[in-house]
């Protein structure tokens, strides 16, 4: 049996109160008047990496998390209640949730972080501030200062911790051209399988000449199919009026596969408000763009078909999409949270925030290394909160991480991210796709999707096929999230994870000899299963 998500991330029983901070300005001495107690206080509360990182720079960005945090859990389980007392639908209830979770956070950073940003400023006219930015959905700042400056902030007592701005690497994706033409004969072979496969008599019939038709290479691809997400379109379903998000390193708005999908166009494909369906956190472009294709490519997997049938590339070919550009090709721990916060709450252009235009799903194809770190989980458990599915890749072997057990990467391994691995058009897990358990000792990744030898759109409105990485399975997840928003729109994170992973296809092999095991997690998706068992 599922240990179900609800179980492993209860929700705190009571709402902790947010306590008020005092508004007094500390007061400051020079760096040489620094006294015993201070230093003790820097020391305990400033990463070595930092004081390391000013012996070489004058000025350092670095992020400041305060010790006042939200229980987004906790404000998202009474707005739940409070939702279900007023007997309001369940669209309206997600949207009050939403909104409650929103508006505790800003509410949060604007109280604690009011006498933290007064010394700012002022250091900003003195010179010891370069720039500096303000976020909720960690409350944190990114600062970019000098060495007393970072000091002096370590003594305020609203001061948590001081954290190095981190270097994110994009997960590398392997590009094998010659390998299509292996696939094709390979789908071939499996197509005729399953075929096979025992269903109710009544209902096979009509659903395998459905799959047949979808299967040619005209109209979906082998890893669409493999998950039968044809079939489900079959009954009427493929994601209408949900929308799909990613954060990765953009998206060529204008591919075919794409374009007519992009939320930031109306029904005449004219652009309307287009800040509140694309952000670019790196370089600040007014239009989705990318010039690297990983995003391009992830994007197609998850909504992605041309407007003639003839490239069927995506899940959720009747989702719209909206995305946000953090890699270029690699970010920081500033950029990706600037980014997920923007996700939270669209932003307008005159700085207003928009919770109602947030995204159903956020794909996640990028990772950081093995083992516990959390720097991105108050940003998970907030899209949670607001009902924001959070897909996660589960990482790709690397020098650094050969995989293993232990070896998923983070946030994947996170308790709140909903992890994919990677697997071959024979269902075999892929050699790149890192293994579980999670450092909480749950089993990781949750579940696998095809993710070798994937075609999808690339820039330059084409497509290209050979595409190996978990990057590449978990686009699959998000859009099935997709479909089972548009086939029960009412269905919480929660729910969507167990369906998922209750109705795939286990799978198995001589390592992993019993399901659920950190290789496969629960197994192979299963579009047609999953919509299945909500439908019933």
């Amino acid at each position: 049996m599922i240990k179900s998500k609800n179980i492993k991330k209860t929700l705190s029983a009571s709402f902790t109160a947010i306590l008020a901070f005092s508004l007094i300005s500390p007061v400051y001495g020079d760096a040489s008047t620094t006294t015993v107690a201070g230093a003790s206080t820097i020391s305990a509360k400033v990463s070595a990496k930092l004081n390391q990182q000013f012996s070489d720079n004058e000025y350092v960005t670095y992020l400041v998390k305060l010790k006042d945090q939200v229980d987004t859990e906790s404000v998202a389980k009474h707005a739940f209640q409070k939702a279900s007392a007023d007997q309001i639908s369940p669209a309206a209830a997600k949207l009050s949730v939403r909104t409650t979770v929103v508006n505790s956070l800003i509410d949060t950073a604007e109280k604690s972080q009011q006498p933290v940003e007064e010394y700012l400023k002022k250091e900003v006219n003195n010179g010891g501030v370069k720039k500096y930015k303000s976020y909720f959905i960690v409350n944190a700042l990114a600062v970019t200062s000098t060495k007393e400056v970072l000091d002096n902030l370590a003594t305020l007592p609203e001061v948590d911790k001081i954290l190095p701005d981190e270097t994110r690497e994009l997960q590398k994706v392997e590009i094998d051209k010659d390998a299509q033409t292996a696939v094709e004969e390979a789908t071939a072979e499996q197509a005729a399988v399953d075929t096979a496969v025992t269903e109710e008599n009544a209902q096979k019939s009509v659903e395998e000449s459905v799959y047949k038709d979808a299967v040619t290479p005209s109209k979906a691809e082998w890893n669409i199919s493999k998950i039968k997400a044809p079939q489900v379109w079959a009954k009427g379903i493929d994601g209408k009026g949900v929308v799909v998000a990613n954060l990765d390193t953009g998206v060529e708005y204008t591919h075919p596969a794409l374009k007519r999908k992009w939320r930031g166009l109306n029904a005449s494909g004219q652009v309307v408000n287009p800040e509140l369906s694309w952000y670019d956190a790196v370089n600040g472009a007014s239009l989705p763009t990318d010039a690297n294709g990983h995003g391009t490519h992830t994007m197609g997997t998850s909504v992605g078909s041309d407007s003639n049938g003839t490239n069927e590339i995506g899940v959720a070919p009747g989702a719209r999409w909206i995305a946000v550009r953090v890699f270029n090709p690699n970010t920081t721990d500033s950029i990706l949270l600037d980014g997920g916060q923007w996700l939270l709450a669209p932003v307008d252009k005159n700085g207003k925030k928009h919770p109602e235009l947030a995204p159903d799903v956020v794909n996640n194809s990028w990772g950081g290394g093995a083992g516990q770190d959390e720097w991105y989980r108050p940003v998970t458990k907030a899209w949670r909160a607001a009902q924001i599915f959070p897909e996660f890749s589960a990482g790709n072997t690397t020098l650094s991480n050969p995989g293993g057990p232990g070896s998923v990467a983070n946030p994947a391994n996170l308790p709140e991210a909903y992890a994919t691995g990677a697997t071959d058009v024979n269902n075999k897990l892929a050699s790149f796709s890192l293994r579980g358990p999670s450092p909480y000792g749950e089993v990781k990744p949750e579940i696998t999707a095809p993710g070798v030898n994937i075609r999808s759109s690339v820039p330059g409105g084409v497509y290209e096929g050979g595409w190996n990485g978990t990057s590449m399975a978990g686009p699959h997840t998000a859009g099935l999230a997709a479909l089972l928003l548009q086939a029960k729109p009412s269905l919480t994170v929660d729910q969507l994870e167990d369906v998922i992973s209750k109705t795939a296809t286990p799978l198995t092999d001589s390592q992993y000899k019993t399901s659920p095991n950190n290789g496969y997690g629960y197994g192979l998706i299963d579009a047609l299963a999953a919509v299945n068992s909500v439908l019933n």
